[in-house]
């Protein structure tokens, strides 16, 4: 969440997912709590946003009864677990008295009497001052904690995170490829700019119907009807539905007096999930301060682009000719490529909606995802919530549902030249890859379309081949392109036409190519296309980077490497350690090569005797684009 003004959801979540329905599952209802925490025999959390549903919300627990299936496989997402009260049950992160130091921050975490604190000294003063966690936000990937200031009712974000995988805190601007995300970053200055970001931002998207400023003045707080991302989050209110549910006479009445996704035409059904998965500014300073004061004005069902609150930003001024004056540039955003892909994680309505398959034809997120699990699901709850995909949806039923003339494997080899099996014959690596940054990883694009030369040299964004074929060049790739589907040539560059397009992006490119390359040095499916022994000597460049998120990803993709899996190095360490670990990676990688007769490809940059050609390495360094990136996940 680095832009207090550009809005959406992404920073817990790694992919879109949506509601879909309110039907039974049949079986014995999951054993699972239900309604906000039992109350501790203390006093309450201060400054937590009070949880009080209004305006016609009443809350997930009175779903529970009747829908108690439902209920359950909500309860095991990541939707519900988005924004928690603090309690031994939500925290992920070690608060077992850690101490971490920055570069203007000595922070201590620890427990007592129940509660989580931080104990905090300023620019390293002796002088330390106490906060109380009171909330947490994400827990799939990494989570932040929320610390209670009073007597001002503003959060605080802590300014550490803790990743859940790697099972270690970070400095919080660290996780962003922002300008505070910079290797020279101050994390003071990150921590006093992000207070109010709770109720400037967040709330919006991390809870169900926040009020920021209620207009109920004698509430000293923002208000939600429910922390976390809840039923009526993405059916609408329920108070209506269960009047009318205990009726025995109310028949129709009760089925749609609430939303069920599924049942919508598949635009508005999308658009569900496109209130908070999309790029979206108020339309003026007075529907900003009305939202601040009633909450969002979108219910399910709505037209989310004629929403009178929020304006859905589209990623090119001719797609918004009624776009607010106060509207930017969508590429000034910081969240689109130039020629208006999406390319931050989160804002996947944002592709989808530029989609062919959803203007001319019927997709959805619900084409792909699913809220609710299958009661005939054999995958365990938590392997479902990962990516809450339907069951055969992470493979080419999801376009074969559809593109039934490709529901044959000889079909499909023929169209993508590649063997059946192969990666190269998985629809979604083709019109879909990696060209989506956010969570310290790349995601797949959710505008689906095909590769082009012609795309890569006009954007800078990494077409498909050369992600997965990372040793050729664009010259290679356009090659193919005409060959197989009768794309024109392009007319290349130089160093387009000899030098691999991954070398180019990993040296020279800005802070999200680098990111985007140096993930998918690290890919399998790209290992299998491109080998995985020369790839070391360009993530090792990257783990001096500009950007400490790209060091990071670099070094996990590193460490995917033979002979790197012990590979030690901290991406937060100082300029003197990260410099090291460069000449480290390098003369590890060299050893590697002493003695051994592989042909390496001449475009990688690596000479017939296994060296770099350290002139082309260095000419390419030294164009670097190193403008600032501010990416708003």
């Amino acid at each position: 969440m680095p832009h207090r003004y550009l809005l959406g959801a992404g920073s817990g979540l790694a992919v879109l997912v949506v509601a879909a329905g309110l039907f039974f599952r049949f079986g014995a209802p999951p054993a699972v709590p239900s309604g906000p925490p039992p109350a501790m025999d203390r006093a309450p959390l201060p400054n937590l946003p009070l949880e009080k549903p209004t305006g016609g919300y009443v809350g997930s627990a009175a779903c529970q009864s009747c829908h108690p299936n439902q209920h359950g496989s909500w309860h095991e997402s990541y939707h519900r677990t988005m924004t928690q009260v603090a309690t031994e049950e939500s925290v992920v992160g070690d608060f077992n008295n850690v101490r971490l130091s920055g570069k203007d921050l000595d922070v201590r975490l620890f427990k007592e009497d129940g509660r989580f604190k931080v104990e905090m000294s300023l620019n390293h003063s002796p002088t330390t001052r106490v906060y109380t966690v009171v909330m947490t936000t994400g827990s799939h990937i990494r989570q932040a904690y929320w610390l209670a200031d009073p007597p001002d009712r503003e959060l605080m974000l802590l300014p550490y995170m803790y990743l859940r995988a790697e099972q270690r805190w970070i400095p919080r601007p660290s996780g962003y490829i922002t300008k505070n995300g910079q290797a020279d970053s101050s994390e003071l200055a990150a921590f006093r700019s992000e207070k109010g970001r709770w109720s400037q931002v967040c709330i919006r998207c991390h809870t169900t119907h926040g009020q920021a400023n209620p207009i109920d003045q004698s509430l000293a707080t923002p208000r939600v009807a429910e922390l976390g991302i809840s039923c009526e989050a993405c059916h609408g209110p329920g108070a209506a539905h269960i009047e009318a549910t205990r009726r025995p006479d109310a028949g129709q009445e009760a089925l749609t007096s609430i939303v069920n996704p599924a049942k919508l035409p598949h635009d508005r059904s999308a658009q569900v999930c496109g209130q908070c998965h999309t790029v979206f500014l108020p339309r003026s300073e007075a529907a900003g301060g009305y939202w601040q004061m009633n909450g969002n004005t979108f219910r399910p069902g709505d037209d989310l682009l004629a929403d009178r609150i929020f304006y859905v930003v589209r990623g090119r001024l001719d797609l918004m000719p009624d776009r607010p004056a106060h509207i930017p540039d969508p590429v000034e955003t910081g969240s689109f490529w130039s020629d208006g892909m999406i390319r931050v994680t989160g804002r996947e309505f944002s592709g989808l909606i530029e989609t062919p398959c959803y203007q001319r034809g019927s997709m959805s997120c619900l084409s792909c995802h699913e809220m609710h699990q299958d009661n005939g699901d054999p995958r365990p709850p938590a392997e479902w919530a990962a990516g809450q995909l339907k069951p055969g949806m992470d493979g080419n039923l999801a376009c074969v549902q559809c593109h039934k003339e490709f529901d044959d494997a000889a079909v499909v080899a023929q169209h993508s030249h590649h063997k059946a099996d192969s990666s190269g014959s998985r629809c979604y690596n083709c019109h879909m890859p990696h060209t989506t940054y956010g969570l310290l990883k790349a995601t797949r694009s959710h505008m689906v379309h095909s590769p082009r030369v012609a795309d890569s040299l006009q954007t800078g964004r990494p077409n498909a081949c050369n992600l997965c074929h990372l040793d050729q060049t664009l010259a290679w790739t356009a090659e193919k392109l005409a060959l197989w589907y009768q794309q024109p040539l392009p007319k290349l560059p130089a160093d387009e036409a000899n030098i691999a397009a991954s070398v180019l992006w990993a040296l020279r490119g800005d802070a999200g190519q680098r990111a985007l390359t140096a993930w998918s040095f690290g890919w399998a499916d790209a290992h299998q296309a491109s080998g995985n022994n020369w790839q070391a000597p360009f993530l090792g460049q990257l783990l001096d980077d500009r950007y400490n998120a790209v060091r990071f990803i670099a070094h996990r993709s590193l460490r995917r490497l033979p002979g790197f899996g012990d590979f030690d190095y901290d991406f937060v360490g100082a300029p003197a350690i990260r410099s090291a670990a460069v000449v480290n990676a390098r003369k590890v990688w060299q050893q590697s090569q002493d003695g051994q007769k592989r042909p390496f490809a001449p475009q990688t940059l690596i000479d017939p005797t296994g060296h770099i050609r350290e002139a082309d390495f260095q000419r390419l360094l030294r164009r670097r684009d190193d403008r600032p990136i501010e990416f708003a996940e």
